[in-house]
């Protein structure tokens, strides 16, 4: 009877007899060797591919989103915010898609312009409207949302109301600068209804509009509704003569490129603040009171009428 010390010596040399075997099965078998080493290689393929989409996709995901925020509140007089004032729309925005946000802000129309002509951002909102419906008809760009509530022009005065504009044919009229979004509004309305016979009066700052009929310096002046400047009309003895109609506010579009399921996430976000104290803290930065998935069809008709002869 053998030993344990002994059955494992002769299990060891069993071992060692059946790997000299199977090298010389493989010895005299190439194409088994062959077919061995092209399915290791394969292997190592396979395993090597599953880990570079595994990394891309990483990169993906975890590469900023580039939200560029234009806002003309420097008709308000106004200094440029800073980003920190976005701080939560940053934070809320990030939950949302699982990846980091950098925010950009600029006033001026040109840059943003040239940034959505380059497609330099992911996202762009801006209370100039007619900058995202351009950007929508000529650009590609995709439609997320629009913020409410909607914004007017006001014809202000020191006269009584009026059912049209035609009683301002001849008038002088302050009104914004003749290339941004309400200077452009403004002389529209102005245009539908009186063509080219009155005298336009560009002006930098809303308050400047205000300051012009508080000193009649003109007859009619036009502000948006949102101006701040309209508080002040009451304890001026300037009164709303007439209103315009209703324009998209703070509209948001995407730029070529953001995946669907980023624009969806986005939009659902963006109308879901009206819902929470957090959510109203950013809409109160922003300068709305809501957002809207609906209203693309409307802005993107908005430059059709700002152009029309």
């Amino acid at each position: 009877m053998l030993s344990a010390k002994s059955y494992q010596r002769f299990g060891y040399q069993n071992m060692l007899r059946n790997r000299s075997r199977a090298r010389l099965i493989v010895k005299h078998n190439p194409g088994k060797r062959m077919k061995r080493n092209l399915v290791a290689t394969l292997h190592a393929l396979a395993v090597s591919t599953v880990a570079l989409i595994a990394i891309m996709s990483t990169a993906i995901n975890a590469a900023p989103l580039k939200l560029v925020i234009h806002e003309e509140s420097g008709a308000e007089g106004d200094a440029l915010p800073p980003v920190a004032k976005y701080i939560a729309l940053k934070r809320s925005l990030e939950t949302a898609l699982g990846r980091p946000v950098e925010i950009a802000l600029t006033r001026d129309r040109q840059r943003m312009y040239d940034w959505m002509e380059q497609n330099l951002g992911d996202v762009f909102m801006t209370n100039a409207a007619d900058l995202a419906a351009k950007a929508l008809t000529g650009l590609g760009y995709s439609f997320i949302a629009s913020g409410r509530p909607d914004v007017t022009v006001l014809f202000i005065g020191k006269g009584a109301p009026v059912d049209s504009l035609k009683a301002f044919s001849g008038s002088a009229v302050s009104m914004p600068r003749a290339e941004s979004m309400y200077g452009q509004v403004c002389a529209s309305e102005l245009r539908d209804f009186v063509g080219r016979q009155y005298t336009g009066r560009f002006n930098t700052e809303y308050s400047a509009v205000v300051y012009a009929i508080e000193n009649n310096l003109s007859a009619v002046g036009c502000i948006p509704s949102i101006a701040r400047a309209r508080d002040t009309l009451a304890a001026k003895g300037i009164k709303v003569l007439y209103e315009g109609r209703p324009q998209p506010a703070m509209p948001v579009v995407a730029g070529l490129g953001l995946p669907a399921a980023d624009r969806t996430a986005i939009a659902k976000a963006l109308a879901s603040y009206d819902e929470s104290p957090a959510g109203e803290i950013i809409l109160k930065s922003l300068g709305v009171t809501g957002f809207t998935e609906g209203g693309e069809i409307r802005l993107r008709a908005l430059n059709g009428w700002l152009k029309a002869k």
